[in-house]
């Protein structure tokens, strides 16, 4: 099961509230002035991650004019065709609302009798901020961009989710990996690679370890092997409170030893993220043919 789909199920049996319906909302509520906060709202639910992977959802929000008694109705979670107008459902009351200008807490429950904050603020047509009480891993955060949206829930202009970086991430590991390779950089290697580095080898076999690899690299790459990515083959994909997966093709070639063959082979690779940064753990490289 995705976090994506614990989490919305969590929400669903808490009848968890990310819509505030107050009494006076109604279909004329989108036109409300633009400095105001009274209307409906949709947009981005956004779980970012801290190795930059983002796990996107929508939310609905609903509010009424400010003064009126209780600030409080029926709310609801994020439905699933925002686009196509569809209504959101599971419609449970919001427990406080409190405004200050162009900012505004909504307060909703959550399982267990926990309590689910937004924190949120009028920036540009846009209602932006941060959202606090659900279960995510440690170092995520839960972001939220609403627009004004019409009585069946289209949003006035479209909304971008939070963007997702960690592919572009694994891209940029992996040029400074096969630059070092190229260039025989044996202290950035030794960076990027873990201690506890296995390497799997169609041919050679298992080495572990990190110095066994920089020997390796030193004694058989250095001034004779070098490495390109073949174009278009790069998959990268998220692994749950480790890293990323990274696999794809390339290419080696020989530029100073005609002698030796050019080569293709495929290959995956393990990157484990912590705060400190990223290293790589675990390497296949496999169905090497000779060209």
């Amino acid at each position: 099961m995705t976090h994506s789909l614990l989490l919305r199920r969590i929400l669903y049996a808490a009848a968890f509230a990310i819509l505030l319906f107050c009494s006076g909302i109604t279909a004329q509520a989108q036109s409300s002035p633009a400095g105001s906060l009274d209307g409906r709202w949709v947009g981005a639910f956004d779980i970012v991650h801290p190795d930059g992977s983002v796990d996107p959802d929508e939310v609905y929000l609903a509010i009424g004019q400010a003064g009126e008694a209780g600030q409080t109705g029926p709310a609801g979670q994020s439905g699933q065709a925002s686009a196509a107008g569809a209504k959101p459902d599971h419609l449970s009351p919001a427990s406080s609302v409190r405004r200050s200008g162009n900012s505004i807490t909504l307060t909703v429950p959550g399982n267990g009798g926990t309590a689910v904050e937004f924190n949120l603020a009028l920036e540009g047509g846009h209602l932006r901020g941060t959202v606090t009480g659900l279960p995510v891993a440690t170092g995520s955060r839960m972001v939220v961009d609403v627009v004004r949206a019409d009585s069946a829930w289209h949003p006035q202009v479209p909304v971008t989710h939070a963007p997702d970086t960690l592919a572009a991430t694994i891209a940029d590991l992996d040029r400074k990996l096969f630059d070092a390779y190229n260039t025989c950089d044996l202290a950035t290697l030794g960076n990027l690679v873990s201690d506890d580095l296995e390497f799997y080898h169609d041919k050679t076999g298992l080495a572990v370890g990190r110095k066994p690899f920089i020997t390796a690299i030193q004694n058989n790459i250095c001034g004779k092997t070098r490495r390109e990515l073949t174009p278009g083959s790069l998959e990268v994909h998220r692994l749950a409170n480790y890293g990323a997966l990274e696999i794809g093709t390339h290419r080696f070639t020989h530029p100073a030893h005609s002698e030796i063959p050019e080569g293709d082979a495929k290959f995956a690779m393990l990157w484990r993220y912590s705060p400190s940064g990223w290293q790589l753990t675990r390497v296949i490289s496999y169905d090497h043919i000779a060209k």
